[in-house]
């Protein structure tokens, strides 16, 4: 076997954000964090570190799934725009589609804007775009916090924790997932809230005086501005997943971040290998990105969720009610892989020739 990947060519690590060093640094924090678990044994947590929300049993049966997320560097093409209407959607998108990932169902949400000082009009917009989410969603915003510490950030960061309800018989890691099982695609309805670093370096410019001049340049590709097609919010899938969950033996999900396909090495199941083998309809925003940045597959699909934002596993024989009911809501759904038996744990894409280990991809 050889291996062709290179981390030092990685242009995401090129334009700022090298998430090998990030890997190193999390387990860094882990041996320290982790021993927290048993401070509190009346509340234990459930769940492996790492996945997508821990659940904190409280007993009765009952468990509360927890998770927090933000929505990055997309708010630095807000910024730029002056529009701060969705980049609350993506938010919440950003947590909410974490949360189900375990089964659970989310409940509460409460959100964090550190900015310079306040500005009554943006943070209006902010609001507006969270009202968005939390309908979509079904859930309620019960608080958050504003910070103005502008000796610490220059423009705005939106962040958010998001909590759910699950049973404890109910929590949904991936354990169960065996091979012979299906992986059902949920399309994307773009970038979503990740990679956005690098798909602004590549669509607009190298600074941001380059970036802010190209916002409002029309791609054909697409049919919009470069701008408004990087803001498009993240799809929220919790009607859809919610649905499914009550009517299918839901084997696993994964929620398609960063990390791409690789998320699915997330989900609690060994000596599998997840096999994409159908051809993903690509959205042209990363056709042209890959084409413009000369990005390699690897770091393509390790970077971006290339169409496809959150991914279902279950049996052969439950594919197509569970993709009639993914697109009763509106959310284009179709079986794009499989599992089969492998040693460890990895994704495959072999029509591509990549073998996603952990967290990364290589051109094999």
């Amino acid at each position: 076997m050889t291996i062709k990947n290179d981390p030092s060519a990685s242009q995401y690590a090129q334009s700022g954000v090298d998430t090998h060093s990030a890997g190193e640094s999390l387990s860094g924090l882990l041996k320290h964090i982790s021993p927290t678990w048993k401070f509190n044994p009346d509340y234990p947590v459930l769940g492996g570190k790492g996945f997508y929300a821990s659940v904190i049993d409280i007993g009765n049966g009952d468990g509360i799934a927890f998770c927090t997320d933000g929505v990055g560097t997309k708010i630095v093409v807000a910024e730029m725009m002056d529009k701060y209407d969705t980049i609350g959607i993506d938010c919440v998108a950003m947590n909410v589609n974490d949360a189900i990932c375990v089964g659970a169902r989310p409940i509460s949400m409460v959100d964090y804007i550190a900015c310079p000082k306040t500005d009554g009009r943006i943070f209006e917009e902010i609001g507006k775009g969270l009202a968005d989410g939390a309908k979509q969603s079904s859930i309620s915003i019960s608080g958050g916090e504003i910070s103005q510490v502008g000796e610490i950030v220059k423009g705005i960061d939106l962040n958010a924790s998001c909590i759910g309800h699950v049973k404890i018989d109910k929590i949904n890691t991936g354990s169960r997932i065996k091979p012979g099982n299906v992986i059902i695609g949920l399309e994307s309805s773009g970038i979503h809230a990740n990679g956005l670093t690098l798909a602004r370096k590549v669509l607009l410019g190298e600074t941001i005086e380059e970036q802010k001049a190209n916002l409002h340049n029309h791609e054909k590709a697409f049919c919009n501005s470069l701008g408004m097609e990087l803001l498009n919010p993240t799809r929220i899938y919790v009607a859809e997943i919610m649905e499914l969950i009550d009517s299918v033996d839901v084997k696993g999900m994964a929620h398609i971040t960063g990390g791409g396909f690789t998320n699915l090495n997330r989900l609690a199941v060994d000596n599998v290998r997840f096999s994409i083998e159908a051809d993903i309809n690509v959205p042209a925003v990363f056709r042209v990105i890959q084409e413009r940045g000369k990005v390699s597959n690897a770091e393509m699909y390790e970077v971006f969720n290339m169409g496809i934002g959150f991914c279902v596993i279950v049996d052969n024989a439950e594919a197509d009610k569970a993709i009639r009911i993914l697109e009763r809501h509106g959310t284009p759904s179709s079986v794009i892989g499989r599992v089969t038996y492998g040693d460890g744990k990895e994704v495959v894409l072999p029509k591509l020739g990549l073998v996603g280990q952990g967290t990364s991809f290589l051109d094999v």
